[in-house]
């Protein structure tokens, strides 16, 4: 295997919204590492936060204290699918196993109209 191929670059799974909100339902974790100034317009009820933005450092070290299982499985999800894919690359460092990125994020979410809290 060498380090270039496809499944090395990206070894966590991006999804879609309806697949999404069909794993959490069955009891994923999320984490939303968007800022509080957008979590307080509206974020999905399971979801726990931990901004990215603080930095990779501080990040991983926010994300380890959660302490989530390795073997569950865990959304991270940001606005647009962007910040949630740095996070997810993070995630697997800290030893996530199970890490899927929510392709379109909040937008993809409250497009379809799907549940927010706020």
């Amino acid at each position: 295997m060498g380090f270039h191929d496809q499944d090395e670059a990206y070894p966590y799974a991006t999804i879609g919204t309806d697949q999404a909100k069909r794993m959490i339902e069955s009891g994923a974790h999320v984490v939303d590492v968007r800022r509080p100034e957008e979590w307080n317009q509206g974020h999905i009820a399971q979801a726990t936060l931990v901004p990215v933005e603080v930095g990779i450092y501080a990040f991983g070290k926010a994300l380890q204290e959660l302490q989530l299982p390795a073997e569950e499985d865990v959304i991270f999800v940001c606005a647009s699918g962007r910040r949630s894919a740095l996070a997810s690359e993070i995630a697997l460092l800290t030893g996530l196993k199970r890490v899927y990125n929510l392709a379109n994020g909040m937008n993809g979410w409250v497009d379809s109209n799907y549940p927010v809290e706020r």
